[in-house]
């Protein structure tokens, strides 16, 4: 018999996972994710060819992740690279006041192990929050709370061993996805109050627990919620980018542009968008508009 392609192969459509087998699985995807050889730092640099399909913010809608993972068919499509943000807090209850969003963090897990360096995730402020065990909410209602009873309500008195697996695989997420043709696609941009003291090294080095706290650059990163226009100008500047692809904020077209800078996608819900494009060819903020596409409306094969 053959030897398996990947020896870090899992099948993610595995139901009822023991808790050392889903914690192992996270693990090994975090493992992948740092020594992910297309990773420079803390940044993702693709090549110069191929393809790119970038999510905005899911927040536990299965429907929709699903729905791009089988359009993208990354087991065929060897050459293009999906990069998803914000998995967490949000989508269907789990019928015992639960959310089900640690499910897509442990499918995205299955992705990177199967597809190394075609899956993609960066960090994102509900992340950030996951890993500081700070609690977060959204419309008034506290999220982290939902979501902890959810894995609690899955796993039982094991969640905490759980949950720390997750918190282990956030972690090793990268801050940002460079591509050749100047996009960079970070979860959002720093506030321009945030720039003067902004740190660009958080890109190349190590980091610290300081820099994941109030005041530090990678959460001003991740938290960044209002773009002006000399912002997002001076930020691109110093990143090298054309074009700035972000999450966080809230649209109900499923993309806003604040700036001439800025494209932020939106992939939760009816109106969830997608962004697909190639690697190759020399696009303006303009044309890229254009080609993002309503998540409903996909064809899947």
């Amino acid at each position: 018999m053959a030897a398996p392609e990947n020896d870090w192969d899992v099948d993610p459509e595995l139901a009822s996972l023991g808790v050392g087998e889903i914690t192992d699985r996270l693990d090994r995807a975090a493992i992948l994710m740092r020594r992910d050889p297309l990773r420079q730092g803390n940044v993702i640099a693709l090549p110069h060819a191929g393809e790119l399909v970038v999510l905005g913010d899911i927040h536990g809608d299965l429907e929709n992740f699903h729905r791009v993972v089988d359009w993208a068919a990354l087991y065929r499509n060897k050459d293009r690279y999906l990069v998803l943000q914000e998995l967490v807090h949000g989508g269907t209850d789990d019928g015992r006041g639960g959310d089900q969003s640690y499910r897509l963090l442990e499918e995205a897990a299955a992705l990177k192990i199967r597809y190394p360096s075609q899956v993609q995730m960066i960090l994102s402020n509900h992340d950030l929050c996951e890993i500081l065990g700070a609690p977060v909410t959204k419309s008034g209602v506290n999220t982290s709370a939902l979501f902890w009873r959810g894995i609690e309500n899955a796993y039982g008195a094991s969640w905490p061993e759980v949950h720390g697996a997750y918190r282990r695989f956030l972690v090793s997420l990268p801050l940002a996805v460079r591509t050749p043709n100047g996009l960079f696609i970070s979860h959002s941009t720093p506030q321009g109050d945030a720039l003067e003291a902004f740190d660009y090294s958080i890109f190349q080095r190590a980091l610290a627990m300081e820099d994941y706290l109030p005041g530090g650059s990678v959460h001003a990163l991740v938290w960044g919620r209002w773009h002006d226009q000399q912002a997002a100008d001076r930020f691109a500047k110093a990143v090298g980018a054309d074009v700035l692809v972000t999450g966080h904020q809230t649209s109900m077209p499923g993309i806003k542009t604040p700036t001439s800078q800025h494209i932020v996608l939106v992939s939760d819900g009816p109106l969830g968008r997608v962004l697909s494009m190639r690697l190759s060819v020399q696009v303006s903020h303009d044309v890229l508009v254009r080609q993002v596409i309503k998540i409903r409306s996909l064809a899947v094969p």
